[in-house]
């Protein structure tokens, strides 16, 4: 929590709400001795401390100050009566300040019930019951050398358990992570938003990690939060706000994350791909590789492998003179910087107009990787190219990267015995400039019109095979015909290529957990009107439209949508900047 938002996990179950101002150094306790921690908040420019009895959006149940500005929060149960209170660790003297009351009505707890000094300054503190006894004390973690410190009384001394864990800058907190009423130390890495829990007081490796945490200065809290799962039950969803994520890039065309990393990684037209940490670019690119730009063309897509954790393989597409190429690159020693002299081909597409290029690139939930191609430029599908399964472009291609050299077609491939290009998987498209995948159920396709209508596409995972008409059929419309309707699947939503609207740009289903009334809700835009509309796919059948420019305004040159670190949706504008969608503040 540094934005404001708390994400609490609990297994499977997870929920996320706003508390606070960025600043605030978050904790958790149970405030009101009925067995649930919730949010504690301690102002470090003035000593107020904040707490809530509950873990939802609201305002707080108690407000009191303890302190001076700078100390660091500690929170636990110091006299084993069963409640939870705040104390401080101050960090100049290494000492800990202890009270064994809560204040209340915004009035100060005065002195401190009693003291010590236990560390150095610098010293990172937690703290948790470390032998069993119902009583919480001090620990302590040294980030220069990565020792904890523990003592199992309140009292000045020499540490009774001292360990080995972790590496420089981790970030410690403890729980009782396995239910045997001893708390262990826990370990998050802001450098890629991992957390790492042991379940013994002792020096080795973790015994559970789990990727946590939404951008690099997440902080971590641990406790017993309750129920905190269930079904989320429909109601208004707030007003909505696009907020800036980072400004200044050049030509930004598509945002996403990788696996096991949260930063966002920003594609940019004319060849680089960018870091953006804590809302700040990093200063050399990721990857920047010469490419054929711009108009339609440049470097359009990237797409990291699903186990880039541990393999650091990524995927670009771009162009090269009238080509389609489609690379794998793999990151080099330094996570920062790709290894520009691995990059292995794996496809080679030419077509004879500089337009229509397609461009995304997305694996799905089997670890085959989706591509988009368009239909070979020109105008009106001259070629014939879009329809005609011996052909790559106009089409959703799938392919497995991990199963051949260059790659190997899937099993279930429509063509794969014959009747087509075995990598054809989905035909008659044309410009399917951005596609997105709705977890283990369907694929959303925003094609491009050619001059009366743009349209959204969306079918199961399983549908390979399909024909989504052109250039038979521009959205509902005939044509090219004869246009009889057997044989091909028809837009699920199209609009009217007028007045200002001239190019769907193709968004994303939300799952994110910052604002849970609009799970399910696609959102997608339009590249020259800038407006932003979603709808909710039911039964096969677009419903609930809306346009949210009376919240969002427009967006200049939209140019893509993506899902970041964190699970929620960003908006991309060819300007140069990227934004984030958030409830109004």
């Amino acid at each position: 929590m540094t934005s404001g938002v708390w994400t609490l996990h609990d297994g499977d179950d997870t929920t996320s709400f706003f508390y606070g101002n960025p600043g605030d150094r978050p904790f958790m306790g149970d405030w009101n001795c009925d067995g649930v921690d919730t949010p504690g908040l301690y102002r470090q420019s003035d000593g107020f401390v904040y707490l809530r009895n509950a873990n939802t959006q609201g305002i707080a149940d108690i407000r009191f100050f303890f302190g001076n500005p700078g100390d660091i929060p500690i929170a636990g149960d110091f006299d084993g009566n069963g409640c939870d209170t705040v104390s401080i660790y101050r960090p100049s003297e290494a000492r800990f300040y202890i009270i064994n009351e809560l204040g209340a009505n915004d009035g100060g707890l005065g002195a401190a019930d009693f003291s010590y000094i236990f560390g150095n300054p610098g010293d990172v503190p937690f703290i948790g019951d470390w032998n069993n006894d119902n009583i919480d004390t001090a620990g302590l973690r040294r980030p220069s050398d990565g020792f904890v410190y523990l003592r199992n009384t309140n009292s000045q001394g020499i540490a009774d358990i001292a360990f080995f864990y972790g590496n420089p800058g981790d970030i410690p907190f403890a729980g009782d992570w396995n239910g045997d009423g001893v708390d262990s130390i826990g370990l998050y890495r802001p450098s890629s938003c991992t957390t790492f829990l042991r379940n013994s007081l002792s020096t080795g490796i973790a015994d559970i990690s789990l990727l946590i945490g939404t951008e690099p200065n997440s902080l971590p809290v641990a406790g017993d939060f309750g129920s905190i799962g269930g079904a989320i039950t429909p109601s208004a969803v707030p007003p909505l706000a696009l907020t800036t994520v980072t400004s200044g890039l050049s030509a930004p065309l598509f945002a996403t994350a990788a696996p096991g990393d949260c930063r966002l990684y920003v594609v940019e037209q004319g060849g680089d791909v960018e870091i953006i940490e804590n809302g700040s670019r990093l200063p050399t690119p990721f990857l920047d590789i010469p490419v054929t730009c711009c108009g339609e063309r440049g470097l359009l897509g990237l797409a990291f492998h699903p186990s880039y954790a541990t393999n650091g393989l990524f995927y670009v597409n771009y162009k090269r003179g009238l080509t389609t190429v489609i690379s794998e690159f793999r990151v080099s020693a330094d996570r920062n910087r790709a290894d520009h002299n691995s990059e292995r081909i794996l496809l080679e597409i030419p077509q004879t107009f500089a337009n229509h290029n397609g461009g995304m690139l997305a694996f799905a939930p089997d670890g085959t990787l989706l591509i988009s191609t368009g239909d070979g430029g020109g105008a009106g599908d001259t070629e014939d190219n879009a329809e005609n399964p011996n052909r790559l472009l106009g089409k959703i291609l799938r392919i497995d990267v991990d199963g051949g050299s260059p790659y190997a077609i899937p099993s279930t491939n429509p063509f794969r015995n014959g009747g087509g290009r075995a990598e054809v998987w989905l035909l008659g498209l044309r410009n399917p400039w951005r596609f997105s995948i709705d977890g283990n159920s369907h694929i959303y396709i925003g094609d491009v019109g050619q001059g009366t209508t743009e349209e959204i596409d969306t079918m199961a995972l399983g549908s390979g095979g399909l024909n989504l008409g052109w250039n038979t059929w521009e959205g509902n419309g005939c044509f090219e015909g004869p246009c009889n309707t057997s044989g091909f699947t028809f837009p699920v939503h199209q609009y009217p290529n007028a007045g200002t609207a001239c190019s769907v740009t193709g968004g994303h289903v939300y799952r994110g957990k910052a604002i849970p009334d609009l799970a399910g809700t696609y959102f997608y835009g339009d590249f020259c009107a800038g407006w932003i509309r979603s709808f909710r796919l039911s039964g096969g059948v677009a419903t609930e439209h809306k346009d949210w420019t009376s919240d969002l305004g427009t967006v200049g040159a939209l140019s893509s949508f993506g899902i970041g670190p964190d699970g929620e949706l960003y908006v991309v504008s060819l300007n140069g900047s990227i934004y984030k969608l958030v409830v109004e503040p």
